[in-house]
């Protein structure tokens, strides 16, 4: 009995293991240039949070600096994420399987939030998730959307063995009687022409535009007359100054909102397309020189 549990023992110790150890992942410094400091601190938990939630070992970049000596910490953490050598010295830095990088860059629209997963043995990426246009009461949901985009990628990669394996239901098969596929006209995509009011935006901003000229000048000549005292008393050259400074205001806002209505005639013509075979009717021009600028509409008007 004794030799029969003590060989038993023997053949559990020499059955190798199939468990791996569970992904280690470093959270580097973000790039998010320009967004308060406020914002990347919230984000940079969040991320923390939600890959500890789905299995993962994390790291934290103010972790692997205390862990790293002072003379080494600003050459680990301040090199160039960018290159796939500084990647993998924070990753062998943080004893880390990935190094997430989270991005957050604003634009007009919005944020545009995402994660890139680099992998530490080359630092090659090994998955990455965008989510444009986010509002920054939204920037904790488009996070944890990119973490559940980037993280099954990087598992797969690196860790196939604990994939959940799932097995598609065996589905009875039947003999079905084959049918004629009836064949579809094909249909093409055509981009549709610009509405026929789509030169109404430029015309107002050209004439907008010649407006703020005749203010640009009359402010000019104001100004001229200040400077070379062409008044016969104060009253007189408080009534220029104020001339000047008013229609100084003109012409910039008259510059601003025929630049608009410039602008959007030449997108709507740039986004509508062009109609095949037709040509374009009506085209915005602008030239600039040395005593100002014009701007009008060329072609024959619909």
């Amino acid at each position: 009995m004794f030799l029969s549990l003590l060989a038993t023992l023997v053949v559990l110790g020499q059955t190798p293991t199939t468990s791996e150890a569970p992904l280690t992942v470093l959270i580097a410094p973000p790039e998010a240039a320009g967004v308060p400091s406020h914002i990347v601190s919230f984000a940079q938990e969040h991320v923390y949070e939600q890959l500890k939630t789905q299995g993962l070992q994390v790291v934290r970049a103010s972790e692997l600096s205390q862990r790293l000596p002072p003379a080494q910490r600003k050459t680990v953490l301040g090199c160039n994420r960018l290159e796939a050598a500084c990647r993998i010295t924070l990753g062998e830095a943080a004893q880390a399987d990935v190094v997430m990088i989270a991005e957050l860059v604003q634009f007009l629209s919005g944020y545009r939030v995402g994660l890139k997963a680099y992998a530490t043995r080359d630092g090659e990426q090994l998955s990455e998730h965008y989510v444009p246009g986010v509002r920054e009461d939204q920037l904790l949901d488009a996070l944890t959307q990119s973490s559940d985009k980037v993280v099954p990628p990087v598992r797969r990669a690196l860790r196939p063995s604990l994939e959940p394996i799932v097995e598609a239901p065996v589905q009875p098969t039947t003999a079905t009687p084959l049918q004629p596929v009836p064949v579809k006209p094909e249909v093409t995509a055509s981009r549709s022409g610009a509405p026929g009011w789509a030169w109404l935006p430029a015309a107002g901003g050209a004439v907008l535009l010649g407006a703020g000229t005749l203010f640009f000048m009359q402010a000019g000549n104001d100004y001229k007359a200040l400077q070379a005292r062409q008044f016969t008393d104060p009253s007189e050259g408080e009534r220029l100054r104020d001339s000047g400074a008013r229609a100084q205001w003109l012409s910039r806002g008259s510059f601003a909102v025929g630049a608009v209505g410039v602008v959007t005639t030449g997108l709507i013509y740039l986004l509508s397309g062009k109609n095949e075979g037709s040509p374009s009717q009506v085209r915005p021009t602008a030239s600039v020189g040395n005593g100002g600028g014009m701007v009008g509409v060329a072609g024959t008007l619909p």
